[in-house]
């Protein structure tokens, strides 16, 4: 009795589960794939929390920025940056399904969009549902509108601060690199420099959004970190150096930073503006 009530139970969950995949409304996925910038977010009481940023090139090559995986039972972190080639096919039988095939085969992540710049994401075939264990977040490449890198270069006193502002003008979240530099600097020529330079992010209604990590500190990460700076065309930093670094998508409006350092002497702030 018991095994038939089970087998009851996952027959009515299976049953609930395609009805609301049914009743999601989705919308065409791209018919052709454009360089893009793809979020894939994870989060459930049953997978844990997970998280992966990947830049896909127009040559049909990909490099995994960064990758976080923290399961229910611990362990883990972040994991290797990896790049390879990729393959996009849409459903002929569903437009908007879409499947990116990696490496000729070794991985596929299978994308069902229920807006023109989100989704759900499964890498087992199963139907996701919008909002639920994983999402994804799809950024085309586009044009800057109007929106511009910054730069400050302060000499900053011992416990002294500085501010640099800086407005995101798109109609939505745009794809923000801020870099507090000090050591690296001595590679043009400058000293003395500071050591340890961070920085903490503010709203227009001066509400921390984030604080800078040291961009060397984990070393999965840094590999993506140079994707990023070559493809936006800043100077390389030092190998190990104590710089902080941010990499956060932002919403249209008005931002400050505040950035510090452990010693006296010079810094750079920079904000750069991705093209996603």
């Amino acid at each position: 009795m018991k095994i038939k009530k089970r087998a009851f139970g996952a027959l009515a969950l299976a049953v609930t589960l395609v009805v609301q995949c049914h009743s999601q409304v989705q919308v065409a996925a791209p018919a052709s794939f454009p360089a893009c910038l793809i979020q894939y977010s994870t989060s459930g009481t049953l997978y844990g929390v997970g998280s992966r940023l990947i830049l896909y090139n127009a040559d049909q090559t990909y490099v995994v920025i960064n990758s976080y995986l923290v399961p229910n039972d611990g362990g883990v972190g972040t994991l290797p940056s990896v790049q390879g080639t990729f393959t996009y096919a849409v459903d002929p039988q569903n437009a908007a399904h879409a499947t990116i095939v990696y490496d000729g085969g070794k991985g596929n992540d299978e994308l069902y969009f229920y807006s023109a710049s989100s989704g759900g994401e499964s890498a087992s075939g199963w139907v996701p549902l919008a909002g639920s264990f994983t999402a994804f977040t799809f950024y085309p490449r586009q044009g800057t509108n109007g929106a511009c890198n910054v730069s400050s270069l302060c000499q900053l006193a011992t416990g002294g601060t500085g501010t640099c502002g800086f407005v995101i003008q798109s109609g939505g979240p745009r794809w923000v690199l801020l870099r507090a530099s000090g050591k690296s600097l001595g590679t043009f020529g400058v000293s003395p420099t500071v050591s340890s330079p961070s920085f903490t992010l503010y709203d227009s209604k001066q509400r921390i959004q984030a604080t800078s990590l040291v961009w060397s500190s984990d070393l999965n990460l840094v590999s993506g970190y140079q994707t990023i700076f070559s493809l936006l065309g800043a100077f390389p930093m030092k190998t190990g150096s104590d710089e902080g670094v941010l990499l956060v998508p932002l919403n249209p409006g008005a931002y400050t930073a505040q950035f510090k350092a452990g010693s006296a002497g010079t810094t750079l702030f920079e904000c750069y503006i991705l093209p996603f």
